[in-house]
């Protein structure tokens, strides 16, 4: 079946997912309406043209409450609060709350309640959803009864939750540590700034084209609550000075010790088979711009390996953090709006093991 889906702010993940969904021919995804503060020939203009992604590989044309997109009309509202907007006149079943500010699962309820969708997704690690959903890691504990305003974190979190994952299932993974090197951010600052995007750290204001920047992001939280077996972690996380791609590393102990070869291939053979498409692997040496378009939410790099005699490893993978995470957005959308989930998709589902 095809879902529905609305999307709420048009910046670079609503673009993104624009563009993924309108280059494929049965995406199994419909965008009937977006909203934004912008106009709609504003909009058009920011599809058309993208300095990251190139140009759009197609035509992109505004009306006065419409886009149309590769000649397909997708109505656009503009309003600045998500509680006026009117989206079941357009049947939307999933929104995708893509604005980066109401990422309070309360507010971002307003979209079914008062808007009258059926289910919410927010692209971002958000404050008490119903459920914290990482494909490939947790998403069989979906309940269409209990979760409708659900999250997949971050792109930094799905990276580094998936190679977890791997090594969860097939060592056994404990006191772990992880850190994340996280290209610009379209919250930054070109230049310092006292106001704004500071998020309560004062250095989240500086200029993001001239310091690498730490960044308070609790990232390890969230990976052991989606994977609780993990037990507590450690975590860094640092905004630097490039473009497009990004970098996951993490660091643990295996219940017993193993190889390098040992871990590449675990790694190998579950992006050839059940984390096909959300884990890619790739043996040519890797540097960020190689990651740009990548699909996955992580690409394992082997050439990172490294283990100890005492059962100490290391991984690495590198991550489009745009464009990694916008394909995870519309997989969940399309769980999470499918109805035959309520009866059958989330029990045949099954967590995804590699042991």
């Amino acid at each position: 079946m095809t879902v529905t889906i609305g999307i709420n702010g048009f910046g670079r993940i609503g673009r993104c997912l624009t563009r993924i969904v309108s280059a494929h021919p049965d995406p199994g995804i419909t965008i009937a309406a977006i909203n934004d503060i912008a106009t709609p020939d504003r909009l058009a203009y920011g599809l058309r043209r993208d300095s990251i992604r190139g140009t759009f590989p197609g035509t992109v044309t505004a009306r006065a409450d419409q886009l149309v997109v590769n000649d397909r009309t997708i109505r656009v509202f503009n309003h600045d609060r998500p509680e006026r907007i009117r989206w079941a006149e357009e049947g939307v079943d999933v929104v995708i709350e893509a604005t980066g500010r109401f990422r309070s699962g309360e507010v971002a309820r307003r979209h079914i309640t008062h808007g009258g969708a059926r289910k919410v997704v927010i692209s971002a690690s958000a404050d008490e959803p119903d459920a914290f959903l990482v494909m490939g890691a947790n998403q069989a504990t979906y309940d269409p009864a209990r979760h409708d305003v659900v999250s997949p974190a971050s792109c930094g979190v799905n990276a580094l939750t998936i190679m977890a994952k791997v090594l969860l299932d097939r060592f056994g993974l404990h006191s772990v540590s992880t850190s994340v090197v996280l290209a610009v951010q379209g919250w930054q600052k070109v230049h310092d700034g006292l106001v704004g995007a500071s998020r309560n750290d004062p250095r989240l204001g500086r200029g993001s084209l001239e310091s690498i920047i730490p960044h308070n992001y609790v990232v390890g939280d969230l990976v052991r609550h989606i994977l609780p077996g993990i037990g507590e972690m450690m975590f860094s996380y640092y905004c630097v000075p490039t473009p497009v791609g990004s970098l996951a590393e993490l660091a643990g102990h295996t219940d017993r010790p193993v190889s390098v070869e040992e871990v590449n291939r675990a790694m190998a053979e579950a992006a050839a088979g059940p984390l096909r498409g959300i884990l890619g692997y790739d043996p040519d040496p890797t540097v960020s711009v190689d990651v740009k378009n990548n699909p996955a939410s992580c690409l394992l790099d082997p050439s990172g390996t490294q283990v100890t005699p005492d059962g100490a490893v290391r991984v690495r993978g590198w991550f489009d953090n745009e464009w990694g995470f916008s394909h995870r957005l519309l997989d969940l959308a399309r769980l999470v709006g499918d109805r035959r989930s309520e009866t059958t998709v989330t029990a045949g589902l099954g967590l995804w093991s590699l042991a």
